[in-house]
């Protein structure tokens, strides 16, 4: 094993060395020489594994804080390299050249359709499931195609303690599937944001019409199911008294053992569920410092801030319904809505079915009237679905004019937010850095 290692690390060396980020090929390299690496190097390793739709990357990086915040050794795979090579090559870089691990808690990012092939090859402390919406169709296919992995990854992990989104219908079915000890999250408000499209109106157990005696957005919120009784339980960590907005949220965190007011720069009600995944996770590993998140800004890509002159670039990764939709919702929060920017690749990163831009809610942009451009690979085709909304674009860069979006950006006279699918996203956040100033996600 010890060939494979030194191999991977003095690879990941010279990618670096090269100003690459070296997230996927040391990992990959390293399989070719020992299938089971894995298995050697995450031995003596509390393994916490984030799965889901969205929220993986700032569940992890919530996580990460916290845990530099208190104190604990951990690593995280960084960067969206969230597949078996990914997950591999962030092990060996926390490793000596014998395989030991120099850390306590491996914190990762797991593909949905990768989690079989992760927890096959190590013992997982914890699994996390953020959530289940339809995403990347020509990858995932169907919602329960995405269930069914999960649950596959699940099965090998006997002994994780399973968390899961208690508002999510389907989620929270898992529990029905596996004897592992399960905690639960939830929302206890009712937002009333049912107008964000739904990717799951029925009962899991029994197909019934699912009803709510509260709603958050889109499947998630206070289910029962009229047919066979199926419905939400209490969570075992929840969020009351929201208070949500483009500047941040506040809201009352309740778990058994303590109730706290929580303050976090992260707005958007889909940032409160992340929060939540994270502080039940602490819970979950015996760490009760859930203050340590507040002071969490925000994740690569996700919710990230640039400063460009007086005015704030914002870039939100998005790739389904549900999550651009929530995104649209959060910006629109704001008196006087920035310029906006929909980015669009069709590369296999980003789905190359794109219809799913179809399925989403642009009405409350409409509303509001900002300055709006599009870009990327397939920014014909956003421009096209947003005048359907009567959306008028004032431009739109097609293909990879990076440059030219980002001069028109750091022209504009307001702030501005961009909706990037993944590609669009990495490249941009290149061209930012460059022009606006930051630090590479492997920095």
């Amino acid at each position: 094993m010890m060939i494979a290692v030194l191999i991977a690390k003095l690879t990941a060396l010279l990618l670096r060395l090269l100003h690459r980020g070296a997230t996927t090929l040391p990992g990959k390299l390293a399989l070719r020489l020992r299938p089971n690496i894995l298995s050697r190097l995450s031995r003596g390793v509390r393994v916490i594994c984030v799965t889901g739709t969205n929220g993986k990357t700032t569940t992890c990086a919530l996580l990460a804080h916290a845990m530099q915040q208190c104190g604990s050794s951990y690593f995280v795979n960084r960067g969206g390299a969230n597949m078996l090579t990914g997950v591999v090559t962030a092990f060996i870089m926390n490793c000596t050249v014998t395989g030991k691990c120099r850390k306590d808690y491996a914190i990762l990012e797991c593909d949905e359709s990768s989690l079989p092939l992760i927890t096959a090859n190590l013992n997982a402390a914890v699994i996390a499931v953020t959530n289940l919406f339809r995403d990347q169709l020509d990858r995932y296919g169907e919602i329960s195609h995405t269930l069914a992995k999960i649950k596959e990854g699940i099965a090998a992990c006997p002994n994780a303690v399973l968390i899961l989104n208690g508002d999510c219908p389907l989620t929270y079915s898992i529990a029905d599937a596996f004897p592992n000890r399960v905690l639960t999250f939830g929302i206890n408000d009712d937002i009333g944001m049912a107008a964000v499209v739904s990717d799951n109106r029925h009962c899991p157990r029994c197909g019934t019409l699912l009803r709510y005696q509260s709603r958050v957005f889109a499947q998630l919120g206070n289910f029962y199911c009229p047919h066979c009784g199926y419905c939400r339980r209490t969570p075992d960590c929840a969020a009351a008294d929201i208070s949500a907005s483009a500047l941040g949220s506040g809201f009352l965190l309740c778990m058994p053992e303590e109730t706290a007011l929580c303050t976090t720069a992260l707005g958007g009600i889909y940032n409160v569920y992340n929060f939540l995944t994270a502080a039940t996770v602490l819970r979950a590993v015996g760490i009760r410092h859930t203050d340590c998140l507040c002071s969490f800004t925000g994740a690569f890509g996700r919710m990230e801030r640039f400063r460009c002159g007086k005015h704030t670039v914002l870039l939100l990764l998005v790739k389904n319904p549900v999550g651009l939709s929530s995104c649209i919702r959060y910006i629109c929060t704001v008196k006087n809505a920035p310029s906006m920017c929909f980015a669009l690749n069709d590369n296999e990163a980003d789905g190359t079915d794109v219809s799913w831009i179809w399925d989403c809610d642009f009405t409350p942009i409409a509303m509001k009237n900002p300055q709006v451009c599009t870009a990327g690979i397939r920014a014909e085709d956003m421009a096209l679905r947003l005048k359907y909304d009567n959306i008028h674009v004032t431009d739109i860069f097609s293909g990879n004019s990076y440059d030219d979006l980002t001069d028109h950006i750091a022209a504009a006279d307001s702030d501005f937010v961009v909706f990037a699918s993944y590609t669009v996203m990495m490249q941009l956040r290149r061209h930012f850095i460059r022009r606006f100033g930051g630090k590479e996600f492997w920095e």
